[in-house]
């Protein structure tokens, strides 16, 4: 045996290597011939009634799944709608597509023979926690409307955890995000998410807690209907919002938690409030306050405006003419009498005249000092101390009233400003405007943050806070970091 020979022996020879395509065609043939017609029971999983009028499902039991599709000439033969959990019988035949690399079973026919393990497991374990109480809104807490720390239960690869930080950073940028990593699918699900909340239990500060995953097919969201997991999320001692695939999603943990968000941003933007609407309410309420000063301050001053211009001053001053008035007229009727009496009685109404004039002297000095006794009453009685008692308590009550309002504006002022100066500390360009630059490809698609990132040749881009400058890379070095 030459050298080529022993080579293509060892190789297997040259009639033994096939094409992609020629094997893919062999398993279709082979498995076509063998199962030209078979009929196969299993769990429908993961169905999806395409916009061309075909069925697609898979089929599983205990410990597989087998993919399968009814086009749509043979659905209008079907007298139910297919739906997940549902355990059918489905006939046809089994075929191998070479473009994706599946076997999948061509259906032709179904017929429901009864109720799902999941299913029935999954209604199992939800009417046990129902009845325990587990899933009570009595016992749904309220969650926090300021939270200050967040902990996120989420896998550390994977757009959930980047979607849920930016999500937070956009509405409330002054709360903490804690990430735990945790395993969302497969067999290390389970203890993966109960060691988290294990973790979660020794944590000290937290408001609350988001347990999320994105979207997947039921089996991958499976782990979080198994019944450690679900008590792990009820036995939580934080209130904790749960965001798990798809809306249409709904798992055990969903019903055991506090709230349910139908998306991991979803759960993101209803565990924090929205920074600018709570600005937009401080605005409202200083502007309340003020408004509220403005129209007490004018309330008193049209009050003591009244009292002013009232006619008590006036009823004072009426009594008093009303006095002379009838002594006045006293007088007079007596001087009428005097006149009328004839001469010949003059000598009686001599002494009668002087008896009169006795008696209205009399008369006279006790109305006289009546007079005075009423007048020095109405001076001691006169409002216009009372009045300069209340001026001077309005003008303290003033005061005070402008000293606490100026004193709870400057306080929501300080928190707003407080609330600026985190988002500006938080504004990329105000660190750039502070002397520092970053480098990015020449198209600008990538940053570029370490010296590796680069080679000589290269064009990139040097970032400002005002613009940009077109480099050249000559040569590179690697230097110490500075201390």
């Amino acid at each position: 045996m030459n050298q080529h020979d022993s080579d293509n022996h060892s190789m297997g020879g040259i009639d033994d290597i096939y094409t992609v395509s020629e094997i893919t065609d062999a398993l279709r043939q082979n498995l076509e011939s063998e199962f030209p017609s078979i009929r196969v029971a299993g769990e429908i999983a993961n169905f999806k009634a395409h916009i061309s009028g075909h069925y697609y499902l898979t089929l599983r039991d205990e410990k597989n799944l087998l993919r399968a599709v009814m086009f749509k000439r043979n659905t209008y033969g079907l007298t139910f709608l297919p739906d997940n959990g549902m355990f059918v019988i489905a006939s046809g035949r089994m075929s191998h597509y070479g473009g994706s690399g599946q076997t999948q079973l061509i259906m032709d026919g179904m017929v429901v023979a009864g109720r799902g393990q999941a299913e029935i497991e999954f209604e199992r374990l939800l009417g046990k926690l129902v009845n325990e109480g587990l899933t009570d809104i009595s016992r749904k807490r309220v969650i926090p409307a300021y939270p200050e720390k967040i902990a996120v239960i989420t896998s550390k690869t994977g757009a959930v955890i980047r979607d849920i930080r930016k999500t937070v950073e956009r509405r409330w940028p002054v709360a903490a995000l804690e990430h735990i990593h945790s395993e969302v699918q497969g067999q290390k699900a389970k203890d993966s998410i109960v060691r988290a909340f294990a973790l979660i239990e020794a944590m000290e500060d937290l408001d609350l807690v988001i347990l999320a995953r994105g979207g997947g097919s039921s089996e991958d969201l499976w782990a979080f209907n198994l019944e450690p997991v679900a008590r792990a999320v009820s036995g939580c001692r934080y209130p904790v919002i749960t965001g798990i695939g798809h809306e249409t999603d709904t798992t055990i943990c969903d019903h055991v938690a506090d709230l349910r968000a139908p998306t991991p941003t979803a759960a993101a933007e209803l565990a924090t409030p929205s920074s600018l609407d709570i600005l937009n309410r401080l605005d409202s309420f200083a502007e309340n306050i003020r408004k509220n000063w403005l129209r007490s301050s004018e309330r008193r001053l049209n009050l003591v405006e009244y009292i002013m211009r009232g006619s008590v001053f006036k009823l004072f001053e009426h009594r008093k003419d009303d006095a002379f008035l009838r002594v006045e007229d006293r007088t007079a009727r007596l001087d009428e009498l005097w006149s009328g009496i004839s001469k010949n009685h003059l000598t009686r109404i001599d002494d009668a005249a002087n008896s009169m004039s006795v008696s209205l002297g009399n008369k006279c000095r006790v109305s006289e000092r009546r007079l005075a006794d009423s007048t020095k009453e109405l001076v001691r009685n006169a409002p216009d101390g009372n009045i300069k008692v209340g001026k001077e308590s309005l003008r303290r009550l003033q005061g005070l009233i402008r000293s606490e309002i100026s004193g709870s504006i400057r306080m929501k002022k300080s928190s707003s400003d407080g609330i600026m100066r985190t988002l500006e500390g938080l504004y990329p360009l105000g660190i750039l405007k502070r002397g520092y630059t970053f480098c990015v490809t020449g198209d600008g698609n990538e940053v570029v943050g370490t010296v590796d990132g680069v080679s000589p040749g290269q064009r990139i881009k040097v970032m400002f806070h005002d613009g940009n400058a077109s480099c050249l890379v000559e040569k590179k070095g690697k230097e110490k970091g500075w201390r």
